[in-house]
């Protein structure tokens, strides 16, 4: 069966086309006060939030790229996702544990990482 959609892998106009079919992705996490690096086809969400905000504040941007992903054609892979919150132990300690919700998979974030004598 021919393609009907996609760009060859290894292409020369490969990197432009994403950068062209990701910027609108990247521009969902950017306004939803986060960072983003985009390779290929990974996304790394990052940024700095109050811990009381921070679930929050991450449920709203992936749930924004969801909505993105989906009127586009694509899918969140539940098993290639993962949350970790990084700090000084005490602020660690004070984010929430509740794991994030992805097309019905719970995604618990990883064991905390927190920075000792910060």
């Amino acid at each position: 069966m021919p393609e009907t959609s996609g760009v060859p892998q290894g292409s020369v106009l490969g990197p432009v086309l994403f950068i062209l079919y990701a910027a609108d992705v990247i521009k969902l996490v950017e306004d939803a006060v986060f960072s983003v690096q985009a390779y290929t086809d990974d996304l790394q969400i990052y940024g700095h939030a109050d811990p009381p905000q921070s679930t929050e504040l991450m449920d709203d941007c992936v749930t924004s790229v969801e909505t993105w992903m989906a009127s586009n054609r694509l899918r969140l892979n539940p098993a290639k996702t993962d949350v970790i919150w990084l700090g000084t132990s005490r602020r660690v300690q004070q984010c929430t544990i509740e794991p994030l919700q992805l097309h019905g998979a719970s995604i618990k974030p990883s064991a905390p990482c927190g920075l000792r004598g910060l």
